[in-house]
């Protein structure tokens, strides 16, 4: 995304649609940044990379059933 950080998008549009589910997929991403995320778990999944399939495919599916 030109312009702006991942994780900046994240949070723009955590204020802008509080209800969709967010997950940040990183491998970038400063660690505190990633622990305050993790700290809200109901509003954010946080990913890291390298990731493995069945975990983005498990936390999607968790997400999407709260």
């Amino acid at each position: 995304m030109p312009g702006m950080k991942g994780d900046e998008f994240l949070l723009k549009m955590d204020l802008k649609y509080p209800k969709v589910v967010k997950i940040l997929l990183t491998g970038q991403a400063d660690e505190g940044l990633v622990y305050n995320l993790k700290q809200e778990a109901d509003r954010f999944a946080v990913v890291q990379k390298p990731w493995e399939k069945d975990e983005l495919v498990n936390t999607i599916k968790k997400r999407m059933h709260k």
